[in-house]
């Protein structure tokens, strides 16, 4: 009997990890399309990381086994599963469905030796942070406060780690509950946005001055502005912006970045606000969520990508940081493509191109 459940369970992991044909996960009937974890899990979908069960079912409420873990971390990583060397857990035969992927993350040093490895137990949320550090190398040792993390707890400093990476927050009670066993959706979420984190420079170089092809949405009129570096204000770099067929002048334009944060907006009265607010480094998922408190109200920030393509003024783009604000009050959506180095290449709204860089000069 226990055989026949043994075996049951093999079949259930593995129908669970075969790829399904044609899956994404929009197409998940437990998955609807506003979930916040959405992208992520559609990204690890498309690379093949994880997949779902039959009938259209991701089960994001599922608690992910150990196993399961391993099995998607030798995908993410791409580890050699050929030639492993026996780990010698107890409860991993060498005839265990799992055996090569068990043994391959415990090769990485990713799972520490111990006498079982317990592949149908779920993964703590600490041992997630742990599991992940270990995998990814993360740096990051900043203290980072959860009322239920101090140092004493087990993976503290792989916890402050990917906080500081912005892989995880925590609740809205300031916890982390590191005890507590992870569902399919979030170790997907953690997995996802630890795979895509970029640490690009999202600020024009001041070396330059940039042309854009803009559209005004409040005038309907087209322009060509030239932004011209004028100065740092000990905060923010000042950008003048004219057209260059009127001359008119525009408001200046101030970026913000000092490896935290990022921030753009429009040289007013109050010039503490920056319409747009990011805090780095980055990676997919939802970055800002309409019901959070703060200044901003019925924003969603979502990163689409951080190695997407784009063109802009004739050039192709690589390795793009797609940015999608969804204002949920207007119905209004932003679409920014942003480029290491470089800056803002694009941006949409509505799908409607509002800005787009034309030429780049050296001063």
């Amino acid at each position: 009997m226990k055989q026949m459940i043994k075996m049951v369970c093999a079949l259930l992991i593995a129908v669970w990890l075969i790829p399904l044909e044609g899956a994404y996960a929009a197409s998940f009937k437990d998955l609807p399309k506003d979930n916040t974890l959405i992208t992520e899990i559609d990204y690890l979908v498309e690379k093949r990381i994880i997949n779902g069960y039959p009938n259209n079912l991701f089960k994001p409420n599922t608690y992910v086994t150990r196993s399961q873990v391993a099995v998607m971390l030798t995908r993410a990583l791409g580890l050699q599963t050929t030639n492993v060397k026996n780990p010698n857990y107890k409860d991993v035969p060498s005839t265990h469905p799992y055996y090569k992927e068990i043994a391959a993350v415990q090769n990485a040093g990713i799972f520490g030796s111990a006498q079982k490895f317990n592949p149908s137990a779920t993964l703590s949320r600490g041992d997630m942070a742990i599991v992940l550090q270990r995998a990814f190398k993360l740096k990051g040792s900043e203290p980072y406060y959860f009322s239920d993390v101090t140092e004493k707890t087990r993976g503290y400093k792989e916890i402050s780690a990917i906080a500081n990476n912005n892989i995880i927050r925590g609740y809205d009670d300031s916890s982390f509950k590191p005890n507590k066993p992870l569902t399919r959706a979030h170790f997907s979420a953690f997995l996802a946005r630890t795979l895509t984190l970029s640490n690009a420079n999202l600020l024009k170089d001041t070396a330059f001055d940039y042309t854009y092809k803009y559209y005004s949405i409040n005038d309907k009129k087209q322009y060509t502005l030239k932004y011209q570096f004028s100065h740092n204000d000990e905060k923010n770099d000042v950008w003048n912006v004219k057209d260059l067929k009127s001359n008119k002048v525009f408001k200046d334009e101030l970026l913000f970045s000092d490896g935290e944060f990022y921030g753009q907006g429009f040289a007013a009265e109050y010039s503490g606000h920056y319409d747009l607010y990011l805090r780095l480094p980055l990676r997919i998922g939802v970055i800002l969520h309409e019901d959070e408190g703060g200044v901003i109200s019925g924003i969603r920030n979502t990163v689409k990508a951080t190695n997407g393509t784009v063109q802009a003024g004739g050039v192709n783009y690589h390795n793009v940081i797609v940015l999608e604000e969804t204002n949920y009050y207007s119905g209004g959506v932003w679409t920014y493509y942003f480029v290491d180095g470089i800056g803002l290449v694009k941006e949409l709204y509505n799908d409607v191109v509002v800005y787009e860089l034309l030429d780049r000069t050296a001063v």
